[in-house]
């Protein structure tokens, strides 16, 4: 039996999911692509598929609406995503600067002035001043052999196993160093499966399959996420970055999931 008695009920609901997600007035359905597409399977389908959490849904559309540099998704899902109180504000600015290692400083520095603009906005709405924002602090200055120890443990507490030889600069001072001895070690307003699923949309859209492989084996052997939660982050995933972007990030978790000791 369908869930929906007619078209038109399946169409309201769809519009009154639009409106909770997107903390806005639903587009009317002029056309094709906003009845069948926006309305009809983004919100009336894929966001009302529970699996994921709200606040994981979020990060899946920052990640990928800020990789794929859309400036009108990157306003209205950062302005939504603060609105709705799924995201605090110290939370989407600690979510920028790991986007920042995935998709790079630039690409960052957009979602981080949407960020700023949005919460003016909401305040401004709310007939508030802003105010300054808690943040986490850069950690305090180690010598070079502390650092990279530190690097090494979060590497292998991130991944369940040794990183792979620092034989460079970036696979050192970059990656070990910074990457995993300190962003991945902030704590304060990201959780580890926050990041997990930020560095899962980042490597995917970079078409990095190894970089796939090793969070998706981690976040299936730490116990970070299932199989069928992973299975909806690529549903997901496939509405911002496309299916054909999803259709290899399935094949790479079907293949981690079957064969994890590959």
């Amino acid at each position: 039996m369908a869930e929906w008695a007619s078209r038109e009920e399946r169409l309201a609901v769809a519009r009154a999911e639009y409106e909770h997600i997107m903390q806005a007035a639903s587009p009317d359905p002029s056309g094709a692509y906003i009845e069948s597409g926006v309305i009809g399977y983004v919100f009336g389908e894929m966001w009302r598929r529970g699996v994921l959490t709200p606040r994981d849904r979020r990060w899946i559309t920052l990640a990928c609406v800020g990789a794929a540099g859309a400036i009108t998704p990157i306003e209205t899902h950062t302005y939504a995503a603060l609105k709705s109180g799924d995201i605090t504000y110290p939370e989407f600015d600690e979510f920028v600067l790991h986007f920042g290692t995935q998709a790079g400083w630039p690409k960052a520095s957009v979602m981080q002035m949407y960020g700023m603009m949005a919460a003016f906005k909401i305040a401004q709405e709310a007939g508030e001043e802003p105010k300054p924002h808690d943040y986490e602090p850069w950690a305090e200055p180690a010598d070079d052999g502390v650092r990279r120890r530190r690097g090494v443990a979060a590497y292998e507490e991130i991944h369940g196993a040794p990183p792979p030889s620092a034989s460079t600069a970036f696979g050192g001072r970059a990656r070990l160093d910074y990457l995993y001895g300190e962003v991945w070690s902030r704590q304060k307003y990201l959780t580890r499966r926050d990041r997990r699923i930020i560095s899962i949309c980042g490597a995917a859209w970079s078409t990095i399959d190894e970089q796939v492989s090793e969070h998706l084996r981690a976040a299936l052997a730490l116990g970070e996420m299932t199989r069928d939660e992973l299975e909806e982050l690529v549903v997901h995933f496939a509405v911002y970055l496309g299916w054909n972007l999803a259709r290899r990030l399935d094949d790479l978790l079907v293949r981690v999931a079957e064969n994890p000791d590959l």
